[in-house]
């Protein structure tokens, strides 16, 4: 019974100091930002690799295509994808 008392107070005074969570819930929404980053973050890792040790291109275009890739994860990724890799000489079999 004390046990439960002392679990009751503590609950009750976390709640009254300001920014603190009293439920201490984990929130999914931070969970999946996670994972959904440590994916943009891999794919853009294969890109610039492979943007990297492609021979079609020269010097300046393939820093210009890193820093789109690095500046604008998302977008970059994307551009790159779409517009890059198909003029670079990949053919699909």
């Amino acid at each position: 019974m004390h046990s439960v008392i002392s679990a009751a107070t503590i609950l009750l005074l976390t709640a009254l100091i300001p920014g603190v969570d009293a439920t201490l819930s984990v929130t999914i929404g931070s969970t999946v930002g996670g994972v959904l980053g440590l994916i943009i973050l891999i794919l853009d890792i294969v890109a610039i690799f492979e943007l990297v040790t492609s021979s079609g291109r020269d010097l300046f275009s393939k820093v210009i295509w890193v820093l789109i890739i690095l500046l604008f994860p998302i977008g970059g990724l994307i551009l790159y994808w779409c517009c890059a890799r198909s003029g670079s000489g990949h053919q699909d079999i």
